[in-house]
């Protein structure tokens, strides 16, 4: 089995760090996971990989464009996001709903680091994870 698994904790530096000449340097059948951020996947670059089949398997719990996909009933809903839809049509392709945020010991880190921010911030006017407009 060939599988390409993609984790990471930067973003900005892995930002669709699966691209066309990424996916054509995989093996032909690649099993392609993705637990981590929806960005590190250039979905279209993915979509055309498995129509190809150079990828075999795509399975992903995160997408870039997430937002307003998950967390509620879409049932009766017109979906929006074509891309998305063109990969609910593939057989190979598993997709959940990311929930790794919603163990205990992730929702009392995110509760601390949330209230040094805002500690740091009234106190000093900045903060250890403040994200620079560019």
């Amino acid at each position: 089995m060939k599988v390409s698994l993609f984790s990471s904790k930067s973003y900005d530096e892995t930002f669709f760090s699966t691209e066309n000449e990424a996916i054509a340097q995989m093996k032909r059948g690649v099993t392609v996971l993705n637990t981590s951020r929806g960005g590190l996947i250039d979905t279209t670059a993915v979509i055309e990989g498995l129509k190809s089949g150079h990828i075999g398997n795509l399975g992903i719990d995160v997408y870039e464009e997430e937002d307003n996909l998950f967390f509620e009933d879409q049932s009766g809903k017109v979906m929006q996001d074509d891309v998305f839809a063109r990969l609910l049509t593939f057989p190979n392709v598993l997709i959940t709903g990311h929930q790794a945020f919603f163990t205990s010991n992730a929702l009392t880190q995110i509760a601390r680091t949330t209230l040094q921010n805002l500690s740091d911030l009234e106190q000093t006017g900045r903060c250890d994870n403040e994200i620079e407009p560019k």
